[in-house]
């Protein structure tokens, strides 16, 4: 599967949870005001309980209680970040191999694209095959685990908030700028923006607050998909993932603000906080990738293409074959002489 796959069945898995999120898998009850546990609840029960020991044992009593919930959801979104840190490395390097050894790999995948031009089911299955034979998919796999394994997190966060907001921990709960990190309120959607939406409706100082933090995730977002597009050596045109690139920049930085204006802004704090240290660790994995391209084993590169060549010859030779056993053999015999004309007789007068 092709690194541009990838990115729309993880675009696709991200927006089947986003809409399972926001259709209420758990949650407040909306007739009781009660906070359900659902199916992120195994995860968010403990993020809840971090968020308070932050607010409630570290940072009250040494700083009191303005902006203390705030800075207790930065708290947890850098530890949480610090504990991902050495799996987000091995993800960064596991996807640079990949690249690197793609890059290696890109003459024999031309010469296939060009043998099975016009069998393209054919040439993608020989293109896999050696892409798995050169441990490129082992290393795709391992780069995509430490994605997945961010969104249930996120998720699970907002279980976590929409919680604290259900107790009335977390009810008018400023943070500098922000009035209350709990709103936009729960199953709200952007009614509480687009309903009579004018532009000064944006200007007031109950709107424009929780519009700053989706448009840093927006610019947090697209600036690390940038960053992580410039450690990737280049490819050439012809490459399927290459044309995608710039487009799923954009739908993946659009379809994050659409979901944090829908969210309450302590989650979307989190968000921002959490993308920023990724865009410090990318910033750090591009400063390396030169050592990073030099550590590779292409050993298993170099065997993939030589039995594919290999495989090429056999191939040939097997046709070669064919035609000549199924040429008609030469004839032993010699050729019969050709008749000689029959002179006619003269009549006699």
């Amino acid at each position: 599967m092709t690194s541009s796959k990838k990115r729309i069945l993880l675009l696709l898995l991200i927006l089947i949870l986003a809409a399972a999120v926001l259709s209420g898998c758990g949650g407040v009850d909306p007739k009781t005001g009660e906070y359900r546990p659902g199916i992120f609840e195994p995860l968010a029960a403990p993020l809840r309980a971090t968020i308070v020991f932050f607010h409630d044992v570290v940072l009250v009593p040494l700083f009191g209680e303005p902006n203390s919930w705030g800075w207790s959801i930065i708290l947890v979104a850098l530890l949480i970040r610090l504990l991902l840190l050495p799996l987000g490395l091995k993800q960064m390097k596991s996807m640079r191999e990949a690249q690197i050894k793609m890059k290696a790999l890109q003459p024999e995948f031309d010469r296939l694209k060009k043998k099975y031009a016009h069998d393209k089911q054919k040439f993608q299955q020989e293109q896999m095959r050696l892409q798995q034979e050169a441990g490129i998919m082992k290393a795709q796999m391992a780069g995509c685990l430490p994605t997945l394994l961010q969104m249930p997190i996120l998720f699970a966060f907002y279980y976590a908030l929409i919680g604290l907001a259900a107790q009335g921990r977390i009810d008018n709960a400023a943070w500098y700028f922000i009035p209350d990190i709990s709103k936009p309120e729960y199953r709200q959607g952007l009614t509480w923006l687009t309903n009579d939406f004018t532009l000064q409706k944006l200007l007031q100082p109950d709107v424009w607050p929780y519009l700053v933090l989706p448009a840093l995730l927006a610019i947090t977002q697209f600036a690390m998909t940038r960053y992580a597009q410039q450690a990737q050596p280049q490819q050439g045109d012809d490459n399927p993932a290459a044309g995608m690139m710039g487009s799923m920049t954009w739908v993946m930085t659009l379809m994050f603000v659409w979901f944090a204006l829908q969210v309450p802004a302590g989650l979307s704090l989190y968000w921002v906080v959490s993308n920023a240290f990724a865009l410090a660790q990318q910033l750090y994995v591009n400063q390396q990738k030169e050592k990073w391209e030099e550590a590779v084993d292409m050993s298993a590169v170099t065997a993939a293409a030589s039995k594919s060549k290999k495989k090429e010859e056999g191939a040939s030779g097997d046709e070669e074959a064919k035609k000549e056993t199924s040429a008609p053999p030469p004839s032993s015999q010699t050729p019969p002489a050709a008749a000689k004309p029959k002179r006619k007789r003269r009549r006699k007068r």
